[in-house]
């Protein structure tokens, strides 16, 4: 994050919202020291909790004085207070200066989901909307206090690429900022404990005039901090990066020439959910609220239960003799909201493990292989369906293996570094023409044993949906 600073000039500040232990303000002045630049820094540094400012303030004191033997002057200004509150209520003076700017913003920020009706979040809809992380307000009030011409680093989860929660956010943050470098740690586990989504370092500029003054933005990817200096870097062009469909502006993360070739495939395809008439939703049934109402075992007057265990390699299997699960649902007038009428759907798990090689995981349920009028789907589970009329069998199949296949397993990956696949990325997501999705149900109804990605990619490569160079990889 320090090196990302790029070349110093003989004065400048730095702002650190949320410095903890003084840990990237140390790197910044340990590469002033190891590059023998002679300058003088001026620091602010907020932090809330008082125990860590004593830390930092003492850490940050003894970097001070090995700065000065090397003739580096930095003076330290610590806060002990919220740097989202100082800075709002900055906003909100009555007598409101100019913000402060500096040249630099380096920041580690806190993540934690904020409520609607945070006192933060109500002073800063405007900026983020309603119902953000904790980050992102970090991100979004100190880009009002980036000089024209300095640069901000920040290390944060990726979940604001994707997503309802930070459309708001991400329409402003790209109004205010241009991307300059991104680092993905690919890893979940490795790195950060108890974070769900893959987490990136970004560096960013002030947006100049009305476009991005950058085409290309760099992006590397690494599993763990280990070899972040070993990975080799991607230019992208800006375009493929910030992405705008049906009104939403995304940011998508390709990190070699598949991943590229993928994001200009799927941009061709004009095809949804939506335009075909179908749409999307979450599993009915939350288990601990039904809990009285669930069984371990079939009968009379039980319907089954669907949890997203039950839904693998692109089939449905129910009952499942080694799920310690309750399968069954017990009809009665308590439960008429949680029914679902028995038809064809697609699947969908809408969580998977940190390290799981599948983020899309989908199945064929089948209305003719279950003898109940009604069936429940568990609220791990994501359905898709036809609301006016039925997914037909072979429609149900194709999509089940498009969305089963590498290919558009890698898409979500390129576009949303979460554990979680919602309803609303479903519905934005890119499908090629309907005949193509059918036709592809008939090869997979006709051949159930055939590889996947094969069938899938084949059946696009012929209707000239993807290019040569994606047919002939098999497994992106």
């Amino acid at each position: 994050m320090a090196d990302q600073l790029g070349d110093f000039p003989s004065k400048f500040s730095i702002l650190d919202p949320a410095v903890g232990s003084g840990v990237l303000l140390c790197a910044i002045i340990d590469r002033l020291i190891e590059e023998g630049i002679g300058v003088e820094a001026t620091i602010d540094a907020y932090e809330i909790d008082p125990v860590l400012i004593e830390i930092a303030s003492a850490v940050l004191d003894r970097a001070r004085l090995e700065a000065e033997r090397h003739g580096i002057t930095i003076e330290v200004r610590l806060h002990c207070e919220d740097y989202v509150w100082a800075s709002l209520a900055q906003q909100q003076s009555l007598f409101m200066q100019p913000p402060q700017t500096y040249d630099y913003i380096v920041a580690n920020p806190p993540y934690f989901k904020l409520n609607a009706d945070d006192r933060r979040v109500k002073s800063s809809r405007v900026l983020v909307g309603t119902q953000p992380n904790i980050y992102a307000l970090f991100m979004a009030l100190t880009t009002q206090h980036l000089s024209s011409s300095g640069k901000s680093v920040f290390l944060v989860p990726r979940s604001f690429c994707s997503g309802a929660y930070f459309a708001q956010f991400r329409e402003m943050f790209a109004q205010q900022v241009v991307f300059e470098r991104v680092h993905l740690f690919e890893s979940r586990g490795q790195n950060f404990d108890d974070v769900l989504q893959e987490n990136i370092i970004i560096t960013f500029s002030p947006q100049r005039g009305t476009l991005p003054h950058r085409t290309h933005i760099d992006i590397s990817t690494g599993q763990n901090s280990a070899d972040m200096e070993a990975s080799d870097v991607h230019s992208v062009p800006t375009t493929l990066v910030l992405h705008r469909r049906d009104q939403d502006l995304f940011y998508r993360l390709p990190t070699d020439v598949h991943d590229e070739l993928i994001l200009r495939a799927f941009d061709t395809w004009v095809g949804s959910l939506h335009h075909y008439g179908m749409e999307v939703s979450t599993g009915r049934v939350v288990a601990f609220r039904a809990e009285k109402y669930l069984h371990m075992t079939a009968g009379e007057g039980a319907i089954p239960l669907l949890w997203m265990q039950h839904v693998r390699g692109g089939d449905v299997h129910h009952p499942l003799p080694t799920l310690r699960k309750a399968q069954w649902l017990r009809v009665v007038p308590e439960t008429v909201g949680l029914q679902i009428a028995t038809a064809n759907y697609v699947l969908l798990r809408r969580f998977s493990a940190k390290e799981e090689a599948r983020r899309l995981v989908a199945g064929a349920f089948l209305g003719a292989e279950f003898s109940f009028a009604t069936v429940g789907f568990e609220n791990h589970l994501n359905y898709i369906y036809r609301p006016n009329g039925q997914l037909s069998v072979i429609e149900t199949l194709g999509l089940t293996a498009l969305y089963n296949s590498t290919l558009f397993d890698r898409y979500i990956r390129i576009t949303n570094g979460n554990t979680q696949v919602n309803a609303g990325e479903l519905r934005a997501l890119s499908l090629p023409p309907l005949a193509v999705i059918q036709s592809i149900g008939a090869a997979f109804a006709a051949n159930p044993l055939s590889d996947m990605d094969s069938l899938v990619l084949g059946q696009l490569f012929e209707a000239g949906l993807i290019s040569q160079a994606l047919r002939i990889v098999e497994k992106i």
